[in-house]
């Protein structure tokens, strides 16, 4: 029998899922100008359902990639939340108020918006910035590694088969935008996406299979809780899963209950419920279902299945019923249902995110849990945000392969606390009547308290690494503020030294691939500080040109962004040195270069205070290095070079070595 020969291409990272982990490592890939692909098994993006809550670290991220307003114009805001139980006389009343208005004040706060509006944003993004699209309707379907060549990073050690399983009409392998627009409905965009392209049918015209053999330097597995690439690579899942069973339902609800349009978490007798605003006047239905021996006492039909719970077996009627008890005495229906699903209740984690640093598992493919915490998406696009850059620089050959060891060392530990505080929050919806410990358990909004930092994204707790350095022995000032290496860089508004405008600073370090030398000049009012502002300005273009470039529109791997604490009315932008203040022939000064931490009358929000909530001496000043992911790296004084330097040469590819005029020292 003759060997089949199929179609091959070469592609140096291969995405497999579409879902917000995926897109958002291909967003890395489309701004570096990767060789990339990106497929998926379903022959159409996520219209409706899915996941539905962003928390503010999320939101920073998409204020730095270009999009948070399409989702604060979209979005439904959830600053406060309350809690709802019963009085002894069994009366539903409302008991408790998480969040007040000093939330309303955050730059960022927790959004209600459907998945497919947020997976559209990012789309977006990737077609404006590349020729990348989403292959639907591809499967995935024999995997091979090659061992031999696994240390060779200019190799393809990876082969994957993929055939095409829709019914589309595109040839796959050969990638052409389809032509089309975003339609509305209602006045709110729908999630059809110009530019994807479906596969063909699973066999071409002369009866052969549709199938295309992909090698790759990297594979990205996005493919959810029962990753088939996960699986092949032998990766298991470590954890447990209940008999529990979970409804949640999308509708427009027609209740007087006066919390419908709140986010609201209510309980009593005949069970609890979690109710969550969404755009369009839907709101989201958490809702546990009833346990076996409850089915026919409910109303809820067995359905042959003599007592076991199958969770396709539960229908949007069976949540209207529960929901009815729960709120009675107020009227609760709906007529309009846009999407349903059940699920089991259950928390798993990936015993690893890496393979030989070419295979990583993201999203749901790492960590699978219920949804109610609101955290799965949001986690996942992080996992896709952390990896992505990491892996465009190495295949760019501009950053050694060694800081792929900091996916699995950085985003492991948060998979695992996102899990225990999943299984925490999820014991709070299931009353146990066998139980004797339901009188002392932890409430919600305690379990909520201890995991507070991570759940808003205030702490990442990244760990010493090539690109984290938290311990500096040459810092002459102590820095006891939030300008922490491994956490992400601070969040304040700060003041254009030039326009006068202002800005977050999540948005002034915009996701662009670069490591920025965060230059705190502190007072230059100050001869001696202006001295040593000018001191550091002669010495950093040599760092500007010491590392190779990534190509294309990145025509350096780090760029320089000044704060300072001067008044803005008492120091000019030219009071800086040149390389502070770049120049083109043709664009004239970046003037978004300089930035000062002082307040103004125009702006409440620009409080002036940055430098103190940071740890930073006013006068004094000091040197940041931020990643591309907007973590800080590294800390130290303006004098202290050989650290910034030291830190740049672990990560960064240095041009001599490139050029092999010396040994690779940062291997």
């Amino acid at each position: 029998m003759a060997i089949m020969k199929y179609p091959e291409s070469h592609a140096d990272v291969l995405i497999i899922g579409a879902g917000p982990a995926g897109l958002m490592a291909a967003y890395w890939m489309a701004r570096f100008g990767i060789n990339a692909r990106i497929v998926d098994k379903r022959a159409e993006k996520v219209s409706v359902g899915h996941a539905d809550g962003l928390v503010p670290r999320t939101l920073e991220i998409f204020d730095s990639c270009g999009f948070k307003h399409r989702v604060r114009h979209e979005g439904v805001p959830a600053v406060v939340s309350t809690y709802w139980g019963s009085e002894e006389s069994g009366k539903l009343v409302r008991q408790g108020i998480y969040g007040d208005n000093a939330d309303s004040r955050k730059p960022f706060v927790h959004t209600l918006l459907g998945q497919g509006r947020l997976e559209q944003f990012i789309l977006d993004s990737i077609y404006e910035n590349s020729s990348i699209r989403v292959e639907r309707g591809v499967l995935a379907e024999r995997l091979t590694f090659e061992e031999a060549t696994k240390n060779d990073h200019s190799a393809y050690p990876i082969t994957v088969h993929l055939r095409a399983i829709d019914s589309g009409n595109l040839p796959n392998g050969h990638i052409h935008a389809a032509n089309g627009q975003a339609s509305f409905q209602n006045g709110v965009a729908t999630n059809q996406s110009p530019g994807e392209v479906n596969g063909t049918s699973p066999e071409d015209q002369n009866g052969e299979p549709n199938i295309e053999v992909v090698k790759a330097r990297y594979l990205i597995a996005c493919d959810g809780a029962r990753s088939w690439t996960r699986d092949q690579m032998g990766i298991p899942m470590e954890g447990s899963s209940t008999d529990y069973i979970w409804g949640v339902a999308d509708v427009v609800p027609i209740s007087n209950f006066p919390d419908i349009r709140r986010l609201a978490m209510v309980e009593n007798t005949a069970g609890s419920i979690l109710i969550v605003p969404r755009e369009r006047n839907l709101i989201r239905l958490y809702v546990p279902m009833p346990k076996a021996d409850e089915i026919q006492s409910n109303g809820v039909h067995d359905n042959g299945l003599n007592g076991r719970r199958d969770k396709s077996q539960f229908t949007p009627d069976d949540i209207r019923r529960v929901v009815k008890a729960i709120l009675s005495p107020y009227n609760f229906d709906f007529q309009i249902c846009e999407w349903f699903s059940a699920y089991g209740v259950g928390q798993r984690v990936a015993s690893t995110l890496s393979r030989e640093n070419r295979v990583f598992v993201a999203g749901d493919a790492a960590h699978s849990h219920s949804p109610k915490v609101g955290m799965g998406m949001n986690m996942s696009l992080q996992d896709g945000f952390n990896l992505g850059w990491k892996l465009a620089l190495v295949a760019k050959g501009a950053a050694s392969p060694s800081i792929l060891d900091t996916y699995n060392s950085e985003r492991l530990p948060l998979a695992k606390m996102l899990v225990e505080y999943d299984r925490q929050i999820s014991s709070q919806f299931i009353r146990d009547e066998s139980s004797s410990d339901d009188a002392t358990k932890t409430s919600a909004l305690e379990i909520h308290k201890q995991f507070e930092d991570f759940y808003e994204g205030r702490k990442a707790f990244y760990p010493v690494s090539s690109l984290v350095r938290k311990h500096n022995p040459e810092n002459k000032q102590k820095f006891r503020g939030l300008m922490i290496p491994g956490e992400k860089f601070p969040v304040q508004k700060l003041l254009n030294q030039a326009r006068l405008d202002t800005r977050w600073t999540t948005n002034i370090l915009q996701s662009d691939g670069k490591f920025r030398i965060v230059v705190l000049a502190g007072d230059i009012r100050f001869a001696m500080q202006k001295e040593r502002v000018d001191q550091l300005g002669s010495i950093l273009p040599s760092l500007l040109t010491r590392y190779v470039s990534p190509g294309g529109y990145l025509d350096s791997s780090i760029t320089i962004l000044t704060i300072h604490s001067s008044p803005w009315n008492e120091v000019e932008y030219f009071d800086f040195p040149e390389v502070l203040r770049p120049f083109n022939d043709k664009m004239g000064w970046d003037f978004d270069s300089v930035w000062s931490e002082g307040s103004c009358v125009w702006d409440p929000e620009c409080m002036g205070r940055a430098y103190e909530k940071w740890g930073i001496d006013l006068v004094r000043g000091a040197v940041a290095i931020v990643r591309p992911d907007q973590y800080v790296g590294w800390v130290g004084e303006l004098e202290d070079v050989d650290g910034m330097t030291s830190y740049l040469d672990g990560v960064l590819t240095r041009r001599e070595i490139a050029n092999g005029d010396n040994k690779l020292s940062n291997e």
